[in-house]
């Protein structure tokens, strides 16, 4: 299986090198290192929102455990000349609920005392936490009908942003997708977060309907993957 799955990792991995920044920038697989930095672009990209407010250590385990799951991939930004710093990277799985439930069993030992700790601190995060376990929960996906991966977080560092890196990732993401042989890719977006918006539309996503979520409107959003892949070929 070891063998299988390096095979696997060789195939998947994306050779896009692009100069950016005076650089060269290459994006790889997510992978287990990339952990910490992973965590701290996070807090950097979404200051004051729901996964954030868990804290280093929370997100930490999340990004350790989501590239070793069978649920979870996602690609990285990286300087080959400095490949211990991560620059950005995009993040997302095939089934929340999954992965949800490897968090709380399998990784559970790494991923409760942290999220104890916040939770003595801010009580009410219990709460949204409850919510967010719940959210797999919101859209069921119509018997006989593939359901959709999901897009779980896309982060570029400050001094990178408006650089094109985070249109190399989402394409890397597609990709993949199609690989796995994945229809569609869903995104949530806070609805008052209008530059996100405007980002997915231009990488082919289309609005699909409206929730609430820690008592905030979110916008769903998805892009078909085999319709983008038809049109590559044509």
């Amino acid at each position: 299986m070891g063998a299988l799955q390096a095979l696997a990792g060789a195939r998947l991995r994306v050779s896009v090198i692009q100069a950016c920044s005076g650089g060269r920038l290459a994006i790889v697989q997510l992978a287990p290192e990339h952990a910490d930095d992973a965590a701290r672009l996070h807090m950097l990209g979404q200051p004051g929102a729901f996964l954030t407010s868990l804290g280093a250590d929370v997100l930490t385990v999340l990004y350790r455990t989501l590239p070793q799951s069978p649920a979870g991939f996602g690609f990285a930004a990286i300087d080959p000349t400095h490949p211990q710093q991560l620059l950005a990277f995009v993040s997302a799985t095939t089934s929340v609920g999954a992965l949800f439930f490897e968090m709380g069993t399998r990784r559970l030992p790494a991923f409760l005392p942290p999220l104890l700790r916040r939770f003595a601190i801010e009580p009410g995060l219990a709460l949204r936490a409850t919510q967010t376990v719940l959210y797999p929960f919101l859209h069921a996906t119509p018997a006989g009908v593939a359901p959709p991966a999901e897009l779980l977080s896309i982060m570029v560092a400050p001094e990178l942003r408006s650089a094109g890196v985070g249109a190399l990732l989402v394409t890397a993401l597609l990709a993949e997708c199609q690989r796995r042989g994945v229809a569609a890719l869903d995104v949530t977006v806070d609805a008052a977060n209008t530059g996100a918006q405007r980002f997915y539309v231009r990488h082919g996503f289309t609005y699909v309907d409206t929730f609430m979520l820690y008592g905030r409107a979110m916008h769903r959003y998805q892009a078909r993957v085999a319709a983008r892949s038809a049109r590559v070929q044509a």
